[in-house]
């Protein structure tokens, strides 16, 4: 008998799992004389080897769907995900954020309708989940509204009082738009009970909460129970066999819903209807199913905040939770959150919150939201303090050298890859690096045609302003060390600083340069022009530029508009972190010949 009994699988492929038969019956004596190439055993082997490889396949599949991080069925991602208190949603519908302007104070009422319409000319309904109150003052107010397939509004709950659970049918509805009332048999009214996601301190047996837990064909709304505990042995208010229970709640067309605009409301014939949303000015943000990897990503840091945020990581995952979090490449683009103690100079006892949000009327109420959400669950002696993000772009120049000899491309191919390899690994988003060396190896790694160094390389930041109404710029602290002499500016309209200096018209165009130093640290800021004569004009007293710490300070009234300034880094590397949203613009890469 030969010395191998066993037969050896390393692999899950055909092929190789049929060798391995092959091998394994060449050592033994019981079928030693066959033709395993030719012989009718050859059928045998190939459904043998067929077996194996599916059941393996099988095998390897199960095991998968048994880690969060491996599996890839919803219905696996639900099983495991239900543990860590985290509900994955269904549809999700599309939003938009609207101004509606009218002529008296109105409150404007939850599940109001909207109409809008695609380019195509399909209509789109939308409704509102908020009773909205006009401003008395401004005679306007800021509504979210959420597309619907349909509305299901106030339909009577029946809840099975034994299990203390309803069921509702279909993975369409919104989950973030449900809504559940139970009639107060002692005033009447009905109130409003209130949605949780985990067992909060607090929650006893009058609480008036509900949970929801997917399942494959829709939701479960699960209200209190007995928990069998020593200590509690109640968490939530039970619903008994004489209280009346409805909800309402959106069902979603899904991404289908994206892309509405042009708004109309109804029922309120003289409003006004005005998009703010973002820059198209359309609807977006609808799913038609959950996004698996983002689950992955945030239901365990969801589980680990315990629903209280005592570290960065606890408010980055209740932030997240909140609709914060941008797409599963990169999670953080939406927002930031760090402590006081990574601050200059430290800050101890306040964790930071930054936005990236463009539009101001959109950062005023993200803030105000990120702030909410964290003085609930922050601890009494951290301060939750919101800072307004800074937008840069890194801009990389530069001639990298090119050997046509060793590639088949063209350079314009070539140039087109090194753009968008570069544009990828650096998205629209927070907490980025711009390093030079780092530029050169992936710019080398796109072809071996390619020998960029970092002293091909010029790395400039380029800083948008922000103005207010009143002409305001708002400091600008870059946290680096900047060369003192690279201060430049794109050119402006001057500002209202100036209407009562004759010589300078309203509508004059200067840029602005480093003029003096005031002390050791800070350089004084002074605008210049070409006038008419082709002679050079100054205007002193624009601002200050402290370049150890890349601070900004542009005086008020200097500028009648938004204008970008453009610095230069000391160190190879710049660090784009805590409010700083940063982006990277490539175009000024050319390729030259060796």
């Amino acid at each position: 008998m030969a010395d191998n009994t066993n037969i050896q699988l390393g692999s899950l492929d055909f092929i190789a799992i049929k060798e391995s038969l092959i091998d394994y019956l060449k050592t033994q004596d019981t079928l030693k004389d066959y033709n395993y190439a030719g012989s009718a055993i050859q059928v045998l082997l190939d459904v043998l080897a067929y077996n194996t490889m599916y059941y393996g396949r099988y095998s390897n599949a199960t095991a998968n769907e048994m880690f969060l991080d491996s599996a890839q069925r919803v219905e696996s991602i639900i099983s495991l995900v239900k543990p860590l208190g985290y509900v994955v949603p269904g549809r999700t519908s599309s939003t938009s954020r609207i101004k509606v302007r009218h002529g008296s104070n109105i409150v404007i009422p939850k599940y109001t309708k909207f109409s809008g319409y695609k380019e195509s000319g399909i209509p789109y309904t939308f409704y509102s989940v908020n009773d909205a109150a006009v401003d008395n003052l401004d005679n306007e107010v800021i509504i979210n509204i959420y597309e619907a397939a349909s509305l299901v509004l106030s339909s009577p709950l029946l809840v099975d009082v034994s299990t203390q659970k309803s069921f509702l049918y279909g993975l369409d509805i919104d989950i973030s738009t449900i809504t559940v009332e139970v009639l107060n048999l002692e005033t009447g009214d009905w109130d409003t009970w209130t949605k949780v996601d985990n067992i909060q301190a607090g929650l006893d047996e009058h609480s008036k909460v509900y949970w929801l837990e997917r399942s494959e064909l829709g939701f479960f709304v699960v209200f209190g129970g007995n928990v069998g505990s020593n200590d509690v042995t109640q968490i939530g208010k039970q619903i008994t066999d004489i209280d009346s229970v409805r909800i309402s709640y959106l069902r979603s067309s899904g991404k289908a819903g994206n892309g509405v605009g042009s708004w109309a409301i109804h029922g309120f014939p003289d409003a006004e209807v005005e998009t703010l949303a973002d820059g198209t000015g359309l609807s977006s943000g609808g799913t038609d199913e959950p996004n698996l990897d983002m689950i992955k990503f945030f239901a365990p840091k969801w589980f680990a905040a315990q629903d209280r945020a005592v570290t960065v990581e606890d408010c980055k995952a209740l932030l997240a939770a909140n609709g914060f979090a941008g797409d599963v490449s990169n999670p953080y683009e939406r927002f930031n959150v760090w402590g006081g103690e990574d601050e200059i100079p430290p800050m101890y006892g306040r964790v930071f919150v930054s936005v990236n949000e463009e539009q101001s009327d959109d950062l005023i109420g993200a803030a105000t939201n990120a702030i909410n959400i964290l003085k609930e669950k922050t601890c009494v002696t951290i301060l939750p303090e919101f800072k307004n993000p800074t937008y840069i772009v890194g801009v990389v120049e530069g001639e990298i050298p090119f050997n046509s000899m060793k590639t088949n491309e063209s350079s314009a191919s070539i140039m087109n890859r090194i753009i968008s390899t570069l544009m990828k690994k650096y998205p629209k988003g927070f907490n980025k690096t711009f390093n030079k060396h780092e530029i050169s190896e992936d710019i080398n790694q796109i072809d071996g045609s390619l020998s960029s160094s970092s002293y091909n390389l010029n790395l400039n930041i380029d800083v948008r302003t922000i103005m207010g109404s009143d002409e305001s710029i708002g400091p600008i602290l870059l946290n680096s060390e900047l060369s003192h002499s690279s201060f430049t500016t794109s050119e402006f309209t001057v500002g209202s600083r100036y209407n009562s200096d004759p010589s300078i018209p309203s509508n004059l165009k200067i840029k602005l340069r480093i003029d003096q130093w005031i002390d050791n640290k800070t350089l004084s800021l002074e605008g210049w022009y070409i006038n008419d004569s082709g002679l050079l004009g100054i205007i002193k007293g624009a601002g200050t530029f402290g370049p150890d710490k890349g601070e900004i300070k542009i005086h008020q009234g200097v500028s009648s508009e938004p204008f970008t300034c453009r610095v230069s880094p000391v160190a190879p590397a710049f660090d784009a972190n805590r409010h700083i949203v940063s982006e990277i613009d490539p175009s000024g890469l050319n390729l030259i010949s060796v």
